[in-house]
C-alpha cells in the first residue's frame, strides 16, 4: 500500500520553453510540490485573477511581455506568493531592480540553473509556510491549550512574531524574557501551536507557585513511599509533556540544587522519580520565562551558569506594553469581547475618551493589567457606553499621579498657565470622577497646541521633512544626541534615523 505524502505547496511555472518547464518539473519532484506552468503573460495574467497562491517561477522574456515588467503587478495582487525571476541571459543589470521590486530571487539560466531553482523554491515555500504560521497565530481562535492568538499591530511585536514563526519548527529551548504581565505564557503557546509538536501536550509549571520541597516532586515525580504522605506513585510533568513542550515559569525563582537536578533533563532528556532507581527518558521541549535577568543572576551566584545556556539557546524578550501603545485598542476589544461573553452582558460601546485614557496609561502591570482593568468595566458598568467611573479607582488614582510625574519632570512654573487652571483643583479619584478638562496632555496634543501658536495662519505653513526633522532635533537634544536612545523614542528603527539625518544634511547642502 503506497502512502501519499502530503504536498508542500504550489508552483507555478511561466516559461515558453517547454524543455525548460520539463526540467523544473522533474526537479520539483523531490519537493513533493503540486506544479503548474503557463507559457505566456496572456495566460500568467489569468493565474493573477485567480489568485494563485505559491511559489512563481517566471521567465523574463515571454513572447507576449516581459516578467519583470510584471512584478509589480504581481506583488500587489498577489503579495503572498514569493516570485522567481529567471533569465537566459548572463547581463544582470536586473537584479537590482527586480530585488527592489520585491523579487524573492533572482536566477540565470546556466548550468548550475536547476540546482538554483531547487534550493531558492524550497527556500521559498519554507518562507510561506511560516507566514502561514504567523497568521495563524495573530488570527485563529483559541487552541486546545488555551488561547494563543497574540493580538498586536506594533512593530516590536512584528519582530517577536516573526521569530515565533522561526522558532515553532525547532526544536531549541527558548528563553522568554519580559515584564510581568507582558504575555510570556501566551507566547509559549504560541511557539508550541506553531510547530509539530502542537498535537502534543503542553504543561505549564509555575516554579514561583510551588514550595521548593514540593517542586521536584512536581517535575519528575515520586514513587510510593518517597516520603511521608507519597501514598502512590505519581508521574511528573517532565513524564506528562513526553512528546510535546513543558513551559516552566518563573524559572529564576527555582533554588540551586534543584537547578542542578534540572539541568540534567534538560542536557539528556533522562531523571529518576523521587524515590525510584529506574531511569525514564523523555522526549520534551523546554521552554521557560521570567522577569528577572538571569545573566545577572549568574554573576552573582543566584542561577547556575550551564543551566542558563542550557534554557537559553534561543532568548525572545518581550517589550512592555507602554512600548507598543498601537497595540492597546485591539487589546481592549479583545479583553472586552472576552469579558461580555463571561459575564453574559452585552457590548458597551467605548467612547473616544476612554478609549484615549487607555491609550495614554503607562500600564505598570503590562496586558495583565489591562485585561483586568477591561474586566472590571464590564462587571460593574450598566450603560450603552463605558464610562471613566467605570474604570478602577486604582486605575484612576495612577492618572493623576502620572499626571503629577509629568509636571514634575517638565518641571513646570509655579505660575498657573491656562491649562493648569483648569486641572489645579482636581479632587482625589475617591472623591470625584476625573473630568475631562483634568487629564494630562499627551505629547501629541502638548505639540499640536505648540503648532497652533507657531503657525497661526496659512503663511509659511511647514512641510511634512521639516516637522519630522524638527521632532528629530527636539529629541536628540533632550537625550543629549544618544541616538540608538532617540531611534527608540521616536519608534524607528537606527538605520531609518541615520538616512533621516543624512537626507537633512544633502538637502541642506544642496540649498547653499
Amino acid at each position: 500500500m503506497t502512502t501519499m505524502k502530503q504536498s508542500q505547496g504550489k508552483v507555478l511555472v511561466v516559461d515558453d520553453d517547454s524543455a525548460i518547464i520539463e526540467k523544473i518539473q522533474f526537479a520539483l519532484e523531490t519537493l513533493n510540490c503540486d506544479v503548474e506552468a503557463v507559457g505566456s503573460a496572456t495566460e500568467f495574467d489569468e493565474q493573477i485573477k485567480k489568485k494563485f497562491r505559491g511559489v512563481i517561477l517566471l521567465d523574463v522574456r515571454l513572447p507576449d511581455g516581459n516578467g519583470l515588467t510584471m512584478l509589480d503587478k504581481v506583488r500587489q495582487e498577489l503579495p503572498n506568493s514569493p516570485v522567481i525571476l529567471m533569465t537566459g541571459t548572463t547581463k544582470h543589470e536586473g537584479v537590482v531592480t527586480a530585488t527592489l521590486a520585491g523579487a524573492f530571487d533572482f536566477i540565470t539560466k546556466n548550468n548550475e540553473f536547476i540546482n538554483r531553482i531547487l534550493i531558492s523554491t524550497r527556500n521559498a515555500l519554507d518562507s510561506m509556510q511560516k507566514e502561514d504560521r504567523i497568521a495563524r497565530l495573530t488570527n485563529s481562535p483559541a487552541g486546545q491549550h488555551g488561547s494563543s492568538r497574540i493580538i498586536s499591530k506594533s512593530p516590536k511585536m512584528d519582530e517577536v512574531l516573526t521569530d515565533i514563526g522561526k522558532l515553532g519548527g525547532s526544536k531549541v529551548s527558548v528563553l522568554i524574557q519580559g515584564a510581568s504581565g507582558t504575555g510570556k505564557e501566551v507566547v509559549a503557546h504560541a511557539i508550541h501551536e506553531a510547530g509539530p509538536r502542537r498535537t502534543g501536550p503542553f504543561i505549564a509549571v509555575n516554579c514561583a507557585g510551588i514550595p521548593d520541597s514540593l517542586l521536584e516532586s512536581e517535575l519528575l515525580g515520586h514513587e510510593r513511599g518517597a516520603f511521608t504522605g507519597a501514598v502512590a506513585r505519581k508521574i511528573g510533568r517532565f513524564e506528562a509533556a513526553h512528546g510535546g513542550t513543558i513551559f516552566l515559569d518563573e524559572i529564576g525563582e527555582m533554588s540551586l540544587p534543584l537547578q542542578a537536578k534540572l539541568l540534567r533533563v534538560v542536557q539528556d532528556g533522562r531523571f529518576e522519580r523521587l524515590g525510584g532507581t529506574q531511569t525514564i527518558a523523555v522526549d520534551v521541549r523546554v521552554l521557560s520565562a521570567t522577569n528577572r535577568n538571569l545573566a545577572d543572576m549568574v554573576g552573582e551566584g543566584t542561577f547556575r551558569e550551564d543551566l542558563y545556556y542550557r534554557l537559553a539557546v534561543f532568548t525572545l524578550n518581550l517589550p512592555a506594553l507602554a512600548e507598543r501603545p498601537k497595540d492597546v485598542e485591539p487589546l481592549v476589544q479583545h479583553f472586552l469581547r472576552q469579558a461580555v461573553k463571561e459575564e453574559g452582558k452585552s457590548e458597551p460601546k467605548i467612547s473616544p475618551e476612554v478609549m484615549a485614557l487607555l491609550e495614554t496609561h503607562p500600564w505598570p502591570g503590562n496586558v495583565r493589567q489591562l485585561q483586568n482593568v477591561i474586566k472590571h468595566a464590564v462587571v460593574v458598568g450598566d450603560g450603552e457606553w463605558m464610562t471613566i467611573g467605570d474604570l478602577p479607582a486604582s486605575f484612576r488614582r495612577g492618572l493623576t499621579e502620572a499626571r503629577e510625574r509629568m509636571k514634575h519632570q517638565l518641571n513646570a512654573p509655579t505660575s498657573t498657565t491656562h491649562d493648569e487652571a483648569q486641572t489645579a483643583d482636581l479632587p482625589a479619584p475617591e472623591q470625584q470622577e476625573p473630568q475631562e478638562s483634568s487629564l494630562p496632555a499627551t505629547p501629541a496634543e502638548r505639540l499640536d497646541q505648540a503648532l497652533e501658536r507657531a503657525f497661526p495662519n496659512e503663511k509659511n505653513l511647514p512641510n511634512i521633512d521639516e516637522l519630522e526633522m524638527a521632532a528629530i532635533r527636539l529629541v536628540q537634544k533632550r537625550l543629549n544626541n544618544n541616538r540608538k536612545r532617540t531611534a527608540k523614542v521616536l519608534g524607528m528603527s537606527r538605520a531609518t534615523l541615520y538616512r533621516r539625518l543624512d537626507g537633512a544634511t544633502r538637502r541642506r547642502s544642496e540649498r547653499s
